[in-house]
């Protein structure tokens, strides 16, 4: 058997959850060349105390082992279409007006929702009520690309707009923010996010860099929840359809090859067993790869064999060769099929593993 690989550093894992742009990808984005978007770089990194600036860590990252290439977060790819609009709004755009209103359009409210894609992975992490999505504050803080010291300061200036004589509009319970029992902390909803993003971009003391993208986040965020919430409530059918799909189609327990039978006493039920756990990774619990149709009795014994904890592939590997290894035997004539059952069942898991690992699909 091969070995099961090991758990991916967290530097690594979060990196890609976040899962930064290439420079090409960026750059055709971008609708410039790639060497056009280094020299765009360069220019942002020659002078500190211009009001452009990539901070590397939360604009972009270097590929590693590569000094000079670098992947971008969706912050960075902003930045760098807000320089280019400002630096080249004459003939550029008034060559290419209609197409880089679309196309900007485009690529602003593709990064704003890929980043609310990201971020409402968590269900835990999230509470919806009627049509709000309310999220908590450390996504909030990912979602504006802010730390809790910009949340704070938004939230200040906009109690002093309420409070003043012109009327402005001030942060309301339950509909731009709420407190749940149950969870820790101030939850906020896409109404109160994009409050804040609006706010940062007129108010706040951030660089121009930084303006794109709250500014980004201002004008589509609420849109781009809606249709996030719609995809969050539609999960649970989706998991439910998948889970019949996979029992449908299987004729057997994938371990000891037993099949329903209506005129056995006590016939078997197979069920489908999430080899990634359901409540860790809702990513994947519709995914058909990740689903291992198995006796009801097998599932049981697995689940009161790992106790209270999520469980992965590897889980189930460990578990199989521990306890289930009887399954795989038999007479010298059958031996030879009933190993290479085994070994195709683990390999299975053990590619699944290493697949998605530290690694999450975007839903």
């Amino acid at each position: 058997m091969t070995t099961t690989p090991s758990t991916p550093q967290t530097g690594s894992r979060r990196r890609r959850e976040r899962d930064a742009f290439s420079d090409k990808e960026a750059a055709k984005m971008l609708g410039i060349p790639v060497t056009k978007l280094y020299r765009i770089c360069d220019f942002f990194d020659s002078d500190p105390d211009d009001p452009w600036d990539l901070i590397e860590g939360e604009f972009f990252e270097y590929e590693p082992g590569q000094a000079r290439k670098r992947r971008f977060y969706e912050e960075g790819v902003m930045a760098i279409a807000k320089y280019l609009e400002e630096s080249e709004g004459g003939s550029f755009l008034a060559r290419l007006k209609e197409f880089f209103t679309h196309h900007r359009a485009r690529v602003t409210r593709a990064l704003v929702q890929r980043r609310i894609i990201q971020v409402t992975q968590d269900r835990s992490a999230l509470v919806i009520r009627g049509d709000l999505v309310f999220l908590q504050q450390r996504s909030v803080v990912r979602v504006l690309g802010t730390n809790a010291k910009g949340m704070v300061g938004a939230v200040r200036r906009i109690d002093e707009e309420s409070s003043g004589l012109d009327g402005a509009e001030g942060l309301e319970i339950d509909v731009h923010f709420a407190n749940f029992d149950d969870s820790d902390g101030r939850h906020w909803s896409q109404r109160g996010i994009s409050r804040l993003a609006r706010t940062m971009h007129e108010r706040g003391r951030i660089t121009k860099a930084r303006k794109a993208w709250v500014k980004a986040v201002a004008d589509v965020a609420e849109d781009c929840f809606e249709v996030q919430r719609k995809v969050l409530e539609s999960h649970e059918a989706r998991v439910k359809v998948a889970m019949e799909r996979a029992r449908s189609k299987a004729k057997a327990c994938a371990v000891t090859q037993q099949k329903p039978n209506a005129a056995d006493r006590n016939p078997i039920e197979l069920e489908a067993h999430h080899l990634f756990d359901a409540a860790t990774r809702p990513d994947l619990a519709a995914l058909d790869d990740n689903l291992l149709v198995i006796s009801s009795a097998l599932h049981r014994n697995f689940h009161k064999w790992i106790g209270n904890r999520s469980c992965e592939p590897k889980d189930f590997v460990d578990y199989l060769l521990r306890n289930e290894l009887t399954h795989f035997e038999g007479s010298p004539s059958t031996r030879v099929r009933q190993e290479q059952r085994q070994q195709k069942l683990i390999h299975r898991l053990e590619l699944l593993q290493s697949r998605y690992e530290g690694s999450r699909l975007l839903y």
